[in-house]
């Protein structure tokens, strides 16, 4: 049980590995998704297309690390501490996605057919550079979860400023809200995208990683292994029957008259619910080693995030106008090479251009040195 006065944080290794693992499984699914779509060939059987399961790891892990890094300050109210909370999650989030997105716009301005430049307007651009909610994709396709972490970040950001009398009901109203998702015929469309993000069903799983948390810093678990267990034996066992359309793709269930309609949050957060629990208290228990790869490929997991998803796009792209992949042998082939290419430049740009300029922003805007970490 950590104590708020005497609390102390420790690196959490094994989320650590955790985080580069889910960013891999993320790459994993884009290349198989694209090859599919390209090459016209699965990548390994199908086998990663539950890899999109690295997202609910990300936004689980976000509710996590949002209280235990702020877990001595909670219960304080100071606009100094909001300031400072908003500041550090912007330097995070916003200046890495915004060179991602500026180098991709010149990608498209440079090499033509591969977007038309009519689709490039400014409301669509300001909007995706904001992470504002639109009824389309973001400039970055993966900025879809950015925006649900923002929100989740904004919401967040309140505990340091409003009572707690009325904070806690704005967060059970925004739960409610984001169940009647589960409910046909309740669901938000595309055409109101605020809306939609408000009553967003993923919303639920940063309150996962939050309660996650509070559990790991209040509880001395001694089931903390068995919990780890659990938690990484169902996300594979689900994510293995996702793969082969077994879950996720059943009829929704009828109960009390209503249709429900069975989402990933059961199938993943959960499970990644579990996993960030053991994991966190075993850490936190007696602590854990991981190899260095490991945890490079942590740190390193949001520059890939961002870069992976235009360098398979564009690479598959590329596969097809010079007729590789045309077998199943060659396209096996290509794919393992796209995804080479993409994690090393994920891992170039972590070393080269992430790590600089957050160190560089939180010198000048925080004044404290601190390495820099993944953003989720």
């Amino acid at each position: 049980m950590q104590n708020k006065a005497s609390f102390k944080r420790v690196q959490l290794n094994l989320l650590q590995a955790f985080r580069g693992i889910a960013a891999l499984l993320v790459v994993l699914f884009h290349v198989d998704q694209l090859s599919n779509e390209n090459l016209n060939q699965p990548f390994l059987f199908d086998f990663f297309q539950f890899g999109s399961a690295g997202v609910d790891y990300f936004l689980v892990l976000s509710g996590f690390v949002a209280v235990y890094a702020h877990w001595h300050e909670l219960g304080q109210r100071s606009f100094k501490k909001f300031k400072s909370f908003l500041t550090k999650r912007f330097i995070r989030i916003y200046p890495v996605y915004w060179i991602v997105s500026l180098v991709v716009i010149a990608f498209l301005f440079v090499m033509p057919g591969f977007a038309k430049k009519g689709d490039l307007t400014l409301e669509f651009l300001g909007k995706s550079f904001l992470l504002f909610p639109q009824s389309e994709a973001p400039l970055l396709d993966v900025g879809w979860t950015l925006i649900l972490i923002v929100f989740f970040y904004l919401i967040f950001s309140l505990v340091f400023i409003l009572p707690w009398r009325f904070y806690f009901p704005l967060v059970v109203l925004l739960m409610l809200a984001s169940g009647t998702q589960y409910i046909q015929g309740l669901a938000v469309t595309n055409e109101y995208p605020v809306l939609q993000l408000l009553t967003n069903s993923l919303n639920p799983e940063f309150a996962l990683g939050c309660l996650a948390a509070w559990l790991a810093l209040t509880r001395n678990l001694p089931q903390r292994k068995s919990i780890f267990i659990a938690g990484s034996t169902l996300f594979i066992l689900v994510g293995i029957l996702h793969a082969y359309d077994v879950i996720l793709d059943i009829e929704p269930l009828q109960l009390f008259g209503t249709t429900l309609l069975l989402n990933r949050v059961f199938f993943f957060g959960i499970p990644c619910f579990l996993l960030i629990l053991g994991a966190a208290s075993l850490d936190l228990n007696k602590g854990t080693e991981i190899p260095q790869s490991l945890n490079y490929l942590g740190n390193a997991s949001y520059s890939i995030y961002l870069i992976h998803s235009p360098v398979v796009s564009a690479m598959t792209k590329l596969a097809v106008k010079f007729n590789l992949g045309n077998s199943p042998i060659q396209a096996l082939l290509v794919s393992f090479l796209i995804l080479a290419i993409a994690l090393t430049l994920g891992c170039l740009f972590y070393s080269f251009v992430e790590q600089p300029v957050v160190s560089f922003l939180r010198q000048r805007l925080i004044k404290r040195k601190t390495p820099a970490k993944s953003a989720v």
